[in-house]
């Protein structure tokens, strides 16, 4: 969200992020103001729960265990953080409310301020386009969960089966997996966060240079043995490129031993070492995809989960790059999609025709504009 952050503000708009407490070092580092929100609830442990579990059986016919647990684990959520969004809208009165389609707590503050609501999307649809549908996405509202059309009626929103009157969208139309009603184009900016950079990064490869990088909720939510590091780095060295394994500094230990030739940055933006790098393998999240696409980058996503797993396929079909999911991620599978990705002469060309897409997309300064008329019409 941050570019579409700072395009409201060089147009001259306030922008306040309601975030919890986590996010706090994020959203200030982006120049943003930040409102705290929910602080009693931790959405990170709620997810690691999940993975604790293990494996939940389901009835047939319905949602997938790990799509219910999000669910309910987003309710739950709505009903931590409505009082706080609530109050904020009231005293603040925002002419216009952007948020993930997963916060659930949006729409109270939406109608508190008698503001329209904009979903942000990120990636994929998973949720318009999982099948099951998700609250305010499709959903109607006699099937939302109990709890949350409690707490709907406990501040007077209207459940909607479309919360938003619109959805800005940074994921390319071509790359979607189902229809977005009232989709906004928005250009991908790569913002990745901010640090000093070591000199190294900014220097050209000597030779061909190769990312590896596996983003920052991986670990939490699946555990790294999700992520064939030290195969992928093995297979690598075969080739004679350099490797940087770019990581945040909590993963540090868990990289395995290297050999020459590769090094590691830490907690370095994605976006300051791509444009150096000849191809990047990673785990095949919609950031690191879009990051490498307005690159031009030839991509290798070895996904674990579902959510990935789509992201990764819808690259994979652009021809811009190849997929493997975790299971089938055997070393020969590994060496065979390496080879490929470093000796294809169509995946080059085809990387740098997804970048001229990327970029043909409206700017976020464009989009601010039509927001901002959004915005005005419904204070008149």
């Amino acid at each position: 969200m941050v570019p579409l952050m700072w395009a409201c503000r060089t147009a001259g708009h306030d922008v306040c992020v309601a975030a919890q407490p986590w996010g706090e070092s994020v959203v200030v580092s982006s120049g943003m103001p930040m409102v705290t929100i929910a602080e009693s609830f931790d959405m990170t442990e709620e997810l690691a729960r999940h993975r604790r579990r293990g494996p939940v059986e389901t009835a047939p016919g319905a949602p997938p265990a790990l799509y219910q647990t999000l669910v309910d684990a987003q309710v739950r959520f709505a009903v931590e953080a409505a009082d706080d969004v609530v109050s904020l809208a009231r005293d603040w009165r925002p002419d216009l409310v952007v948020a993930d389609p997963l916060v659930l707590a949006a729409p109270l503050a939406a109608a508190a301020a008698d503001a329209p609501l904009v979903h942000h999307l990120w990636g994929p649809d998973l949720l318009r386009g999982s099948g099951y549908g998700y609250p305010g996405c499709g959903m109607a509202p006699d099937d939302w969960p109990e709890p949350l059309r409690e707490l709907y009626a406990r501040h007077d929103c209207e459940p909607r089966t479309e919360n938003a009157v619109t959805a800005v969208d940074p994921w390319l139309e071509s790359m979607q997996i189902c229809e977005i009603p009232s989709r906004i184009p928005l250009r991908f900016v790569p913002y990745n966060g901010t640090n000093v950079l070591p000199p190294s990064v900014l220097a050209p490869a000597k030779k061909r240079r190769v990312l590896l990088t596996w983003g920052s909720m991986l670990v939490i939510r699946d555990g790294i043995e999700a992520f064939p590091v030290a195969d992928i780095v093995k297979t690598l060295h075969e080739h004679d490129v350099e490797i940087v394994l770019a990581v945040k500094g909590a993963d540090r230990g868990l990289v395995p031993d290297l050999p020459s030739g590769a090094t590691v940055v830490e907690n370095v933006p994605l976006n300051a070492i791509m444009p150096s790098c000849d191809a990047v393998v990673h785990h095949g999240g919609a950031g690191t995809i879009m990051t490498a696409a307005y690159y031009g980058v030839p991509q290798l996503g070895v996904a674990a989960t579902r959510d990935v797993q789509t992201c990764c396929a819808r690259l994979a079909a652009t021809g811009a790059g190849i997929a493997v999911n975790r299971e089938d991620a055997t070393v020969d599978a590994l060496a065979s999609a390496v080879a490929s990705l470093l000796t294809s002469d169509r995946i080059g060309p085809a990387a740098t025709a997804l970048r001229g897409e990327v970029l043909a997309q409206p700017s976020p300064a464009e989009v601010t504009d039509r927001l901002a008329v959004l915005a005005a019409g419904s204070s008149q």
